[in-house]
């Protein structure tokens, strides 16, 4: 569903060279849950804007659903870490979430029980009518992941996406995310710093080295499909994965340069 081949990212700018993203060769099946976790500045937010088709490659190859990427290709749908900027304070939720697919060309009825139903399924049928800056960060978020599900994507990236919001939200959203994946089969890269957040979501962690960067280990995550906060974090097998990883990133971290991007 998603493949990475041997992909480089350069920037190049004001008589500087930064290779961001050295060799990055990787690939996440249909229906795969797959975490990406690296040191800071290792390149973790260049890679998902180049699978996103909002930044080209400087070499390589990334194809969606088998098709090559040279633009935002259909089918996939991408939320950011910086809810506030992505959502439109003038317009109501349910108009947010409605957007992509009014954007499309989509007949009002239909597009209005697609938003209706993915706000339903992140909790949050009563706020359709309110405005962005009258919801929390965490409530903001829901909108944000409401519209990328409404879009119905076959692949769903998300970068980091509860980096803003308090731990007690952030074990809310996990929980979500988790839910929405297991209902709706979707293919979910999902790029974090939090070690512990990978293990817990995903069914698979790719750790990136320091940039330029490769792919340092790809681990399967072998816990139970069926999860909650409590018991999967208290579960030993949690414990030594999250151990392994933060090893491994240990072992590969180094300084980021200097000005290198995210």
């Amino acid at each position: 569903m998603l493949e990475v081949k041997n992909l480089h990212k350069v920037y190049d700018g004001h008589g500087r060279r930064v290779t961001a993203v050295g060799d990055l060769t990787f690939s996440v099946p249909e229906g795969q849950f797959a975490c990406v976790v690296g040191p800071s500045g290792c390149g973790k937010t260049t890679l998902l804007r180049v699978l996103a088709g909002l930044l080209p490659a400087t070499s390589g190859e990334v194809r969606v659903q088998d098709a090559p990427v040279t633009a935002p290709p259909p089918g996939l749908a991408v939320v950011f870490q910086e809810y506030g900027r992505s959502l439109f304070p003038w317009l109501r939720v349910r108009e947010n979430v409605e957007l992509p697919l009014k954007a499309q060309g989509m007949a009002r009825a239909e597009r209005r029980k697609l938003a209706a139903d993915a706000l339903a399924a992140v909790a949050l049928s009563d706020a359709d009518s309110a405005y962005p800056w009258q919801l929390s960060g965490g409530m903001q978020q829901r909108v944000a992941i409401a519209r990328a599900i409404a879009f119905q994507p076959k692949v769903l990236l998300m970068d980091e996406p509860f980096a803003a919001v308090d731990a007690q939200t952030r074990a809310d959203l996990e929980d979500l995310v988790r839910s929405v994946w297991q209902r709706l089969g979707v293919t979910l890269l999902f790029v974090t710093h939090d070690i512990d957040e990978a293990v817990y979501l995903g069914q698979r962690v790719i750790v990136l080295s320091a940039s330029p960067t490769t792919v340092a280990e790809d681990l399967t995550v072998d816990l139970p499909a069926d999860r909650d906060q409590l018991t999967t974090r208290s579960d030993p097998r949690f414990t030594e994965l999250r151990s392994q990883v933060y090893a491994r990133i240990r072992k590969v971290k180094a300084p980021a340069s200097e000005g290198a991007p995210a």
